[in-house]
């Protein structure tokens, strides 16, 4: 290449950079001059209503304000010569919004009369808040009186003892980041990120990993979350292992965790058995982990009803992303636990039923084996449920 050459594309380089740094207003003049008729002005009044106020925000009056205390020392900004900052409640306000209707960022910036950059700029760092003020007080580590606590309401409302939380994997529709090929493209043929979750028996998360790619099953993702590192090494405080309610042979169990079946058998975490195999008393086991994992579904599911961005496509870069699905998974718990409502456990009366080839287990060494086996035969000689014969 001549030196005229090199010139004449280093000439055409500088033009094209400085056209992109060229902007014609810092604030758009519809933005200014409408900003006293932005969507946040209107909403000063709906405190005066809890119900639309509710259906707004997704939370009450209380607990937006609580929230709101939390987050203004991490997102009030001065003002400068130029302007006036954005408020910390019209930035709640926007994210919120953005969370509760999946709304784009366009449309808020024509609702609110702000930029478009600006919005973009907002949503992820307001999220970013929200997981660090929150996730410490609704989604702390448990530590072992906690897990007994859990382990208490499962066998409460679910009639399954020893069991500390259910675990399962969820697809985050997401728009495919640039130069990504077919990494976040999954089996279900569309885009998505994977949320590794781990929720109680009420349907609040005790645990998540999220911005895996879509590629990945259940298994693999499991195998590499900061969870699934804390399962297999048993790192976490667990409680001691403890014999099981009305079990005539008092032998200790281990606290367990349940999954489906894309999830390993280990000592702390119990699958069901292969349909290939069942006979009566592994049906009812496989029937009485699955009550529990309905607690995790129920989350994914309440969640995803609260938050509608869940059931778009994401448009993000994989960064903010992991700031929106972790926002929207403490606010669960937030809500959950300043505006939910409580659930009681069934009371029902039992007769059991005969049964065939109770004892057809396999013999195995392998401990993992051995418990759910006994696990399998406590449901079925000492603690029946009426709808496991069904």
């Amino acid at each position: 290449m001549s030196s005229s050459e090199e010139e004449a594309v280093l000439l055409y380089v500088l033009k094209k950079q400085k056209k992109k740094l060229h902007r014609r207003f810092s604030v758009h003049p519809y933005n200014s001059s409408n900003l006293h008729s932005s969507q946040w002005h209107s909403l000063q009044k709906l405190g005066k209503y809890p119900e639309k106020f509710f259906n707004y925000y997704r939370m009450s009056k209380a607990s937006f304000d609580f929230l709101l205390d939390l987050v203004t020392p991490l997102l009030l900004k001065q003002d400068t010569n130029y302007r006036t900052a954005i408020g910390v409640g019209e930035r709640l306000t926007i994210t919120l919004r953005f969370l509760g209707e999946g709304c784009s960022y366009h449309q808020l910036a024509y609702d609110f009369f702000r930029g478009v950059s600006t919005i973009a700029a907002i949503v992820p760092e307001t999220c970013e808040a929200i997981w660090s003020v929150l996730q410490p007080l609704f989604m702390p580590v448990p530590d072992r009186n906690q897990w007994e606590t859990i382990a208490e309401r499962y066998e409460e409302l679910w009639n399954l003892p020893n069991c500390l939380g259910s675990i399962d994997g969820k697809h985050i529709r997401i728009r495919s980041f640039d130069h990504s090929g077919s990494n976040y493209y999954n089996y279900k043929h569309f885009f998505s990120t994977v949320l590794m979750a781990c929720a109680d028996a009420d349907g609040t998360f005790i645990s998540i990993d999220v911005g895996y790619p879509g590629r990945n099953n259940d298994a693999g993702v499991f195998h590499s979350s900061t969870l699934g590192k804390w399962v297999k090494q048993n790192s976490l405080d667990f409680p001691l292992p403890r014999a099981l309610p009305n079990n005539v042979s008092n032998e200790p169990v281990p606290f367990f965790f349940c999954g489906d079946e894309a999830f390993p058998l280990l000592e702390n975490l119990m699958r069901p058995y292969p349909r290939r195999v069942l006979n009566d008393t592994k049906r009812v086991f496989n029937y009485r982990l699955s009550r529990g994992r309905k607690s995790v579904e129920c989350a994914f599911g309440m969640m995803s009803m609260k938050f509608r961005v869940l059931e778009k496509p994401i448009q993000c870069k994989p960064g903010n992303l992991k700031k929106i699905v972790q926002a929207v998974c403490v606010l669960h718990n937030f809500i959950k636990a300043r505006d939910g409502t409580a659930s009681f456990p069934e009371q029902f009366e039992y007769t059991r039923p005969r049964l065939t080839c109770i004892d057809d287990f396999r013999r195995s060494r392998k401990r993992n084996y051995l418990i759910r086996d006994k696990i399998a035969r406590y449901f079925v000689e000492c603690n029946p449920i009426p709808s496991q014969w069904d």
